[in-house]
């Protein structure tokens, strides 16, 4: 099992690799990305967000909501 990643305010901000790839691929292209892409990121950043709290259930849905949100805003779709 990987060792949790130790969360500072700083890397709690940063958005995933995916998202600025994302982000930079539709500015790019002028495309939109399709609706399975965005679920990926969501569900990647959502993923990121439970491990950063140590994945303590009750939380499933505000993980996905800011998630969306976060991804939602990077990529310019909110």
């Amino acid at each position: 099992m990987p060792t949790p990643e130790i969360v500072t305010s700083k890397s709690a901000k940063a958005k995933p690799a995916e998202v600025r790839k994302a982000a930079a691929r539709k500015g790019d292209s002028g495309a939109a990305l399709s609706d399975e892409e965005l679920h990926m990121l969501i569900a990647q950043a959502a993923y990121r967000l439970a491990q950063q709290r140590s994945f303590v259930p009750g939380h499933e849905l505000d993980d996905w909501l800011a998630a969306e949100a976060e991804v939602k805003q990077s990529v310019g779709s909110a």
